[in-house]
């Protein structure tokens, strides 16, 4: 499946918000100095909590809808796959509580089983009306509340209603005038979601959400179609490896606890706050580093490999869709064609932009798609470096999110 550039950019910029308010509970580091609140914890009261991971949760359930279509096509038992991958992010997750009790992954792969996979059982036709307006009643719900978790169910579903009606798809040719229109008629909700909040701390969750979508929509205007420039590149490279970098970064932030008096990050230490941040700063840039080399040499991340071979591992692959067009033999490049609709009424391998690895498919089109290589299967989960021939990569694997 063809990666779409802005779910990667906003992914990897979900990321990089989710290690500054990650960072300080990690480290224990107390809120308030000399009876008052740290003037850091306000600013990231503002800017940064509640504010990340709706993004997160949105592109979760956007991802989950992408990988469902495409293992509709690739697999003759597709809930069998998302099931397996549901559990395979489970046991990461709960592997990670042992690291940061309260961490995103086991929470994510619990609503995944509970209301993602069962909403797969819709009708195609209902799959997006009845999981959006879900969606909107479960998210406004927990607007109204102090914690932030409870939305976690209501955004997963408006990323899987979006997913299913090719929302991200249609974002991609939106242009920034439109993005800018948009943005300003939120200027009022901005500014009348964090008054409220400054009066009312109970309002955090509603505000959380209107700031979230605010960014999504500046970083798509002055990124979304500048898809090849270094700040979309860092972005899109950061989200491409999502998972690995999270769970990384948790690692080195728990290292760096054992060391925390010695390098001023005590929990009450009057350096720590600024201190925590300077090193989300350097883990980031780190990281940014790190997965340019990476993708330069592999297709995915080493955990999100990982993830993907544990999750299409004695997948049995569907039968072959009938061929709509031939390639023309006495042709330099591969001739676009088309797969047939699914015997269960899902959209065939061209709808969902599937593009094998070859640099010849890739120069065949970027909107349908060649016809895979018959000769192996279609399961095939091939090599880390996704560069044997045998298949493409299927780029929809989403960090904790």
């Amino acid at each position: 499946m063809r990666r779409l550039p802005s779910l990667d950019i906003l992914r990897g910029f979900a990321l990089c918000g989710i290690l500054f308010a990650n960072a300080p509970a990690i480290l224990h580091l107390s809120w308030t100095r000399n009876g008052s609140v740290d003037p850091m914890v306000r600013w990231l009261e503002f800017t940064v909590h509640g504010r990340f991971f709706p993004l997160f949760s949105v592109l979760f359930g956007v991802s989950f809808a992408l990988m469902w279509r495409s293992a509709s096509v690739r697999a003759r038992s597709p809930r069998i796959v998302m099931l397996r991958r549901i559990l395979v992010l489970g046991v990461l997750g709960a592997l990670h509580q042992l690291l940061q009790p309260g961490e995103a992954l086991l929470p994510y792969a619990i609503v995944a089983l509970t209301l993602l996979l069962p909403a797969t059982f819709l009708p195609n036709r209902w799959a997006g009306p009845v999981t959006g307006l879900m969606g909107v009643i479960l998210t406004a719900w927990a607007a109204t509340g102090t914690e932030g978790l409870p939305a976690v169910p209501g955004l997963f579903l408006l990323g899987f209603a979006a997913g299913v009606t090719r929302v991200p798809q249609r974002l991609e040719r939106i242009d920034a005038q439109m993005l800018l229109l948009g943005l300003v008629l939120l200027v009022p909700a901005v500014v009348g979601a964090l008054i409220l909040q400054s009066v009312h701390p109970g309002f955090g969750v509603a505000a959380g959400l209107v700031m979230a979508l605010t960014y999504a929509g500046v970083v798509l205007m002055l990124l979304g179609n500048r898809a090849h420039g270094p700040a979309a590149k860092v972005l899109a490279a950061l989200g491409r490896t999502a998972l690995t970098n999270y769970l990384l970064a948790t690692v080195i932030v728990v290292a760096v606890r054992f060391f925390a008096p010695q390098l001023g990050l005590a929990p009450e230490a009057r350096t720590a706050w600024g201190l925590t941040l300077q090193l989300c700063v350097l883990i980031l840039a780190t990281q940014a580093a790190l997965s340019l080399w990476w993708l330069d040499h592999f297709a995915q991340g080493p955990v999100e490999w990982l993830v993907r071979r544990l999750t299409w591992a004695g997948a049995a692959p569907a039968a072959a869709a009938p061929v709509i067009a031939t390639a023309q033999a006495d042709t330099a490049a591969p001739q676009v064609v088309a797969a047939a609709a699914s015997a269960d009424g899902s959209a065939g391998i061209a709808a969902y932009g599937y593009t094998p690895a070859g640099p010849a498919a890739r120069r065949a089109s970027t909107d349908i798609s060649t016809v895979p290589d018959r000769s192996t299967p279609a399961v095939s989960c091939g090599s880390l470096t996704g560069r044997t021939g045998r298949g493409p990569v299927i780029g929809t694997d989403s960090g904790p999110r």
